[in-house]
This record gives structure tokens, sequence and C-alpha cells, in this order.
């Protein structure tokens, strides 16, 4: 297979292999200049793989010229000088490393590569076979040591200083000995870079997440480096250190604000970096608020609050809500108004009010201090007073509306209005006084009374006064005798009426009347009395009451009264009928029932007996016929007065069949004759 083929093979397996990883190319001994007949072993070193056995190429000067994980160099000639490279199957090649082979006297060998943190070794070394003595190093020309027999010079902890040329001088004979020098350079890489302090956003707003992240970088060729972190403020260290390297803070709160560095470290400490120090200033949405009254004010006054804060550059109004709190109670809900009103402030909008802004696109909130706000009162709640306090029917009652305006509004125009049951009794004026003439027993009740300013709509009510106006007299009534009132007869009428124990010597005037007219004018006589009653004296009466003074007055129920007409022999005549048709009927009864007795001991008749009487004669007939006649006036005696009473009974009729008497009808003649 020619080299051709070969190589085009090898790529197609490095292109099949995967994600590239750079190999780094090592010397052992760890020197990068060498005698000739000396060796070296390179390596390809890879920190980490996808998995499976890599493939190696080895190239010298871009041309290639091995494949392996190493490649040694025994009994070196000046032809291996040059530059080594090699390339793994995931398709990365390594950087350049340079090999010198010298066949001088004396070397100066450094290492290949020196990181920071590193051990370093420089050795003065000869061509083998011969002797030396009496080495000296020097650096930047200045001698770092003096004279020793030891030809190697040791920096325990590499940093960025020990870059720099050194030189060293040293005796080297074999049969006379001779002095000679040798220089090399020394460069140191960095392991990581100077780390920095990065922020996750330009702005951080208060109670937002923040994420501070300590950024370096590790040399590509030390990429397994562990190294830990901390994370300082103002100094003082706000993480300890840690693999982590961001620090965060899931609430931002304006004391975050400060200067932040980092440091980072390798495990053992031998490298140790730290960053400048960065600002980051929390930013605030907005200032934190304060609550502002537009002045003093008293009831029925508009209160307005302003919730005073200073919004962010970054913030625009639209992204900000407003809530008012009294006393810890929310009286006015998130919206994008800062101000808070009330129309017309009463007492109880009195307390300690707050404010409390929000935003809409950070979960900021903040609320202000309280401040105690008093709504002054305008005028003190009113007291009812009544004078006098006893009163008495018919007399005068004042009704008092008291309050007090403030000091410092004296000048404030008021208005007052009654109530009694809760029905108004007299609307708003500026008079605080009510007055009810002669008072009455309707004027009674519980009585209050409102105030209210003519500004505003500031109105007070005053508690509940119960007034019971006295009754100085009874309503009358009115009593007649007697009860029944015939023509003819004498008639009295009586206003009966009590006093007010109070009141036992207040003079009353009566006065009666018929239809509605008076019949007897007002006096000191409660009695009215009428002689020999007409049939036109009836009618309905009613009498009336007056103090002496006029201011009371009360009418008695109607009593309707009818005066009748009955001469003394219609009543006895009436009464001599009633109770002789109740003797009849009562002797009726007594002989049916003394014949039913007999029935029963006797046999019954026959059916042709009892068929001998008619049904007329078992007929009962009670006839009475009354007449009146005026007074004075004698009746004929023609017997067109006589009342006749025939009673057949067919009991009895029964009985006289069966003892063979007549059949004659018994008759029962009663003949009452009234004279008048």
């Amino acid at each position: 297979m020619s080299p051709e083929t070969s190589m085009l093979l090898l790529w197609l397996v490095l292109l099949q292999e995967g994600a590239s990883i750079r190999p780094v190319v090592t010397f052992t001994p760890n020197y990068k200049k060498i005698f000739t007949t000396e060796s070296t072993t390179m390596t390809c070193d890879v920190e980490a793989t996808r998995g499976g056995d890599l493939n190696y190429i080895w190239y010298k000067d871009h041309v290639q010229m091995h494949s392996g994980k190493t490649y040694k160099i025994q009994n070196a000639g000046t032809s291996h000088s040059g530059n080594y490279r090699c390339q793994t199957s995931t398709g990365e090649r390594s950087d350049p490393a340079r090999l010198d082979v010298s066949n001088g006297w004396l070397i100066l060998q450094t290492p290949l590569y020196v990181y920071e943190g590193d051990k370093m070794k420089l050795r003065c070394h000869h061509y083998p076979g011969y002797g030396g003595s009496q080495t000296t190093f020097y650096k930047e020309n200045k001698v770092i040591t003096d004279g020793r027999d030891d030809e190697e010079f040791h920096i325990s902890n590499v940093d960025r200083t020990s870059a720099g040329k050194y030189k060293c001088r040293k005796e080297v004979y074999y049969y006379s000995s001779s002095t000679y020098r040798a220089e090399a350079s020394v460069s140191v890489e960095e392991l990581f870079t100077t780390p920095a302090i990065k922020v996750t956003s330009h702005s951080v707003f208060e109670k937002n997440s923040m994420t501070v992240k300590c950024e370096t970088s590790l040399h590509p060729s030390r990429q397994n480096t562990r190294l830990l972190f901390t994370f300082y403020r103002e100094g003082r260290v706000v993480q300890g250190s840690g693999d982590k390297d961001i620090y965060e803070v899931s609430i931002v709160q304006l004391e975050h604000s400060g200067k932040y560095s980092c440091e980072v470290e390798t495990t053992d400490g031998r490298v140790r970096k730290k960053s400048a120090e960065e600002p980051i200033q929390i930013e605030e949405p907005f200032s934190h608020p304060n609550i502002k009254v537009t002045n003093a004010f008293f009831e029925g006054d508009a209160l307005t609050l302003t919730c005073d804060t200073t919004l962010n550059p970054y913030t625009k109004h639209a992204e900000v809500q407003f809530a008012f709190y009294r006393d810890g109670q929310m009286v006015g809900e998130f919206d994008s108004s800062e101000k808070y009103e009330v129309q017309t402030a009463h007492l109880e909008h009195s307390g300690n009010y707050t404010c409390e802004v929000k935003s809409l696109i950070h979960p900021t909130k903040k609320i202000s201090n309280w401040s105690k706000i008093l709504v002054k009162e305008l005028f003190s709640p009113p007291v009812l007073k009544v004078s006098p306090e006893l009163v008495n029917e018919g007399k005068n009652m004042t009704l008092t509306c008291d309050t007090n305006l403030s000091e410092h509004r004296q000048t404030t125009q008021l208005q007052y209005a009654f109530y009694r049951d809760g029905r108004e009794v007299r609307g708003f004026n500026s008079s605080n006084k009510y007055e009810v003439w002669f008072a009455q027993q309707k004027d009674s009740g519980n009585y209050t009374c409102e105030v209210k300013n003519t500004v505003n709509t500031t109105i007070k009510t005053s508690d509940g006064y119960n007034v019971w106006v006295e009754e100085l007299f009874s309503p009358p009534v009115l009593k007649v005798s007697p009860e029944l009132v015939n023509e003819g007869e004498n008639m009295t009428l009586t206003c009966d009426t009590n006093l007010s124990e109070h009141r036992q010597t207040t003079e009353l005037q009566y006065a009666f009347y018929r239809d509605g007219e008076i019949i007897q004018g007002f006096n000191s006589s409660h009695i009215y009395e009428a002689k020999f009653i007409k049939e036109e004296n009836s009618g309905t009466y009613t009498c009336e009451i007056q103090a002496s003074n006029s201011r009371v007055k009360k009418r008695s129920k109607e009593v309707q009264i009818e005066v009748s007409y009955h001469s003394s022999l219609t009543i006895i005549l009436s009464v001599s009928l009633g109770l002789l048709l109740l003797i009849v009927i009562i002797s009726i009864f007594v002989y049916v029932y003394i014949q039913r007795r007999s029935s029963n001991n006797n046999p019954q008749p026959t059916a042709d007996a009892e068929n001998e009487y008619s049904a007329a004669d078992q007929i009962t007939y009670t006839e009475l016929a009354m007449t009146s006649r005026p007074k004075n006036h004698v009746p004929e005696n023609n017997g067109s007065n006589i009342v006749y009473a025939v009673v057949n009974s067919n009991a009895k009729l029964q009985a006289k069949a069966s003892q063979g008497m007549s059949d004659t009808p018994t008759d029962i003649y009663q003949n009452i004759g009234s004279h008048r």
C-alpha cells in the first residue's frame, strides 16, 4: 500500500471518531534542548475522549512521520531538531513543540512548557562524557546563584515574574578546563486568566434575582485544572471558596449594592488571582414612597392624599400602581393613580394612613411610613333640649338643638331641622329652636334634631329625646239617663272627665251638642237636663270640654238617642197576652203528655173509630188580635176587640170516641177586652 493510500485511510478514521479534543505534546525528560547522542520521548497527551481507543499521527515540520501515542528519539542527531505536532482521531492537531539538538559544549536546559504555579528546574548541562563545576546562574544578567557544583536551579512556584532571559556559566573539563556560557529564554504561560466580575444584566432592580459571575479561562493545555472561587462585596466575603464560579441572589435588596470582586485559586493555593472591583448598583424602580396631605382640613372638606415617589428613568409610570391603607385596612385598591380622594371627609376618616407602590414589571413593593391624619370636628354632635322638662297639655313647648362650632370656623353657617318619631316636623333653617304652641298629646313622641352646614353635606343627628305631653283632663264621656228615653219623660246628659292629678285646680267648662248644633254653651256645669222630652229631641249628642283658658278642648264620642212613644195600657196588654200564650202552650204540652201515657196503658182504638173525626177537627187554632187606640179614646163595645182561641186536641177526641161521648168539638173561648 502506498504512503498516499495509508494517509487517506487514516484521515477517514479520524473523521469518523467524532468531536475534536486538542492534544498536547510533552517531552520526557522535560527539556526542549538536548545534546546529540541523548534520548527523549515525546507523548501525545489528550485530557478527555469520547470513548474508545484513539489513533495518533505525528508530524515534524508539517510532514507526517509516525503513528502512535508516543514517539521516542534515541541517539539524537542535529537532524532531529524541528517542530513536532501530533493529531488524534478526534481531528484536533496539537500546537507545535520545538526540539533543539545541540553538539556544543554547554546548554541551558528549560522545560518545554512553564505555567503559573509549576515547579521549574533550569539545568546548566555540559556535553555527556565531560566534567563540569563552578556553575553560576543569571537572570537578566543578574547573578541568582554563584559558584556551585550543582548544575540545577529550582523555582518552587512559578509566577509571571519568573519569565525572562536566563544564563549560566560553567567550567567544563576533560584534560583541561574551560569556562563556557549558555542562555535560554523562559516563557511562563498563564494558567488561567485574571478573573473579571460580570453581572447577568446591565441593570439590576430590587426584588429581582441577580447572578454575579467570576469569569476566567484555563490554558488549553491545563483544562483539567480544578479552580476555587471566592466572592467579595466591599472587601467582605459574601460567598466562600468553592467550585461555583457564580454568586446568586434570589431577591435583591438595595443593600446588595456595592463593589464586588472575586478571587480564583488552584486547590493547592499555588496560583491565586483576584479580579478588579466592579461596582454594582441595585436599581430602584421607584423610590421609597411618602404620604402627602393637601392641607389641614375639617369634616365636610375634601381630603386628598398623594403617594409621592420618584420613578427610575428605566421605569414608566404605567408600570407602577398605588394603594392606600387606613389603620392597616385597605381603603384604596391598587390602580395607576397616586392619589386617594375623599369628597366629603368625616371624623371616621381620621387614622394612620400608609400607601404602597408596586411594580408591574419587577416583583418590587414598597410601603410608606404611616402618617397620622386627623379630621377636625367642624361642629360638635347636637344635643336636643326641651323646655319645660314637664310638658302639660295646652302649655307651650320649646325644643333647642345645641351645638358648638370649631373655634377656627366660627363664621360657618349652620342649619337645623327637627323630627318626631322619624318624621320631619320642621325643615332646615337657621333657627336652632322649634316651638310648639298649646301642646297636645299628639305632640308626644321621640324627638331628634339635625344640624348641617350650608357649604357641604356634613350632617349630624342628636340622640333621641322622649317628650310626653301630660294630659290635662281625660277625653270626655257622654252618659245618658235614663238609658231608654220615652216621650214625655225627663232626660239628663252628663259629660264625665278626670283632671290630671297635677292640675286639680284647673277650671273646666262644658258644652253640649245635638246633631252638631249647640244646645248648651260653655259653662261650669257638666250636666244638661231636658224636661218632658219629645220625639223631636231624638238625635246625635256630644259634649265638649275646654280649659278656662280655651287652649285645650276635647269632645266626646257621639251618642245616638231615640225618644220612644209607648202608653201604659199597651205595655200591660202586651205583657198579658204574652203570659196567656205561654199558659196555653204549656197546657197543650201537659195534656199531650198525659194522653200519651194513658194510651200506653189502654188498647188502641180501631182505625174506623179514628176515622170518624175529620182532618179538620184535628187542627188547633190560635188567634190573637190587638188594636191600639189614641190616648183618651174609648172603644165601642161591639166585640171587635175580642180574641178567640180554639184548641182541638186529637188525643182528647180519641178519648171521647172510645167512651161513646159526643163528637161535638170542644171549643175554648177566651174573651179579652181592654178599654183604654
